[in-house]
């Protein structure tokens, strides 16, 4: 009989016992090992993408003033804001201002009668809501249907609008002598002039008007006496904003879809660079952060989230149309309770304040912000679970 050492015998049983162990299925050699591992302990910063372009006719919608605005304004064909009206003040045909003639043989200078109006009281009703007219610009026309030039003299004057009992005050009062209109020109100018005092052009008065007209002007009209003579104006203002829209206006950031909750994230920075042509400066009073939920039909809906905190760091400077400015945006988002949830977009809203300083401050319908290469930066590392 061959006679095994103690000590290989007892290796053997033990060899035995583990081969007996390994094959149970219930047996799990990971149990007991944490399967969480977290990444990028430092910062990892996540790209998002940009969102744009938003204008003030979006901002506009939103407040509610849009429908108010329209009451008043328009837009001219740059997308400018503005207060725009018309008024003839004189016109003639041929035929009659040559049967009144004493001599259509020699040339002649024809008295007008004086014109006087108002051009609206629309500056009152902007000025309610915090708009100022500037610059504004009064143009007077004079038609000419002949083959030959003819010249026009009168003065004009322009005033504000009596408020709160003090009287008017006359803002521009110009005279002009044998301005020239040329032959067949329907609407030439005889007068322009640029206001940008802190006053609102109302009333029109133009007077010592005359007509320096050729002699048979009968036969120097190509449509046998029916063309006209005539005399108009036109008063166009932009807009501007004078003081701090009363309004807070507010809108979504929307599609973001920053995946956080499954990276079990406590506090996160939302960071972009806002790029606005608008020439107002708005500040971010709150923001709130969107999530998606679904309701008991089934059905997917966008809401604030409650169960994080923000913080805002934003006031964007105000631009011009061409000219954007460049303010830097950071949000500071921090869970309530366990992690910040999967973002889908966030809602801010605005104050707009009233520009300061130099610079085209005409208020633009196509005027863009655009927030570029927003980003989520992540502080202290993402948890991944389930590995």
């Amino acid at each position: 009989m061959i006679k095994y050492p103690v000590f290989l015998t007892s290796c053997c049983v033990l060899a035995l016992m583990c081969a007996v162990a390994c094959s149970r299925e219930e047996y799990d050699i990971s149990r007991g090992i944490d399967k969480e591992i977290t990444l990028f302990t430092d910062e990892v910063s996540l790209p998002v993408g940009d969102f744009g372009p938003l204008t003030p006719r979006a901002l506009l919608s939103k407040s509610g003033m849009g429908d108010t605005l329209n009451s008043f304004v328009k837009e001219d064909e740059d997308g400018y804001l503005v207060v725009e009206s018309q008024g003839s003040c004189y016109s003639n045909p041929v035929l009659l201002v040559s049967f009144f003639l004493p001599d259509q043989t020699k040339p002649v200078d024809l008295p007008v009668d004086a014109y006087s109006g108002n051009l609206g009281s629309t500056a009152s009703s902007l000025g309610m809501l915090g708009f100022s007219l500037s610059p504004q610009i009064f143009s007077f026309y004079a038609g000419n249907p002949l083959t030959e030039e003819i010249a026009v003299s009168g003065k004009v004057t322009l005033s504000s609008q009596p408020e709160d009992g003090n009287p008017e005050e006359t803002l521009i009062s110009r005279s002009f002598s044998h301005a020239k209109v040329g032959a067949g020109v329907p609407d030439g100018v005889i007068f322009r002039e640029e206001y940008s005092g802190d006053k609102a052009m109302y009333g029109c008065r133009i007077e010592n008007l005359v007509l320096h007209l050729p002699a048979s002007i009968l036969g120097k009209d190509p449509l046998g006496g029916m063309g006209s003579f005539s005399l108009s104006y036109s008063y166009k203002s932009y807009l501007s904003l004078s003081r701090d829209f009363p309004e807070g206006l507010q809108f979504d950031i929307s599609d973001l879809n920053i995946p956080l909750a499954q990276f079990r994230v406590k506090e996160a920075r939302i960071s972009t660079d806002v790029s606005s042509e608008i020439p107002v400066t708005l500040e971010v009073g709150k923001v709130e952060v969107l999530v998606k939920t679904t309701g008991e039909d089934g059905n997917e809906s966008i809401v604030p989230s409650e169960e994080v905190s923000v913080t805002p760091g934003l006031t964007v400077a105000s631009g011009s149309s061409g000219s954007p400015t460049v303010s830097p945006l950071e949000i500071v988002i921090r869970a309530r309770e366990a992690t910040i949830p999967d973002i889908s977009g966030l809602r801010l809203s605005f104050s707009v304040k009233a520009p300061t300083g130099s610079g085209d401050k005409r208020l633009g319908m196509n005027q863009t912000v655009f927030f570029n290469n927003i980003r989520a930066t992540v502080s202290g590392g993402i948890t991944i679970q389930n590995l």
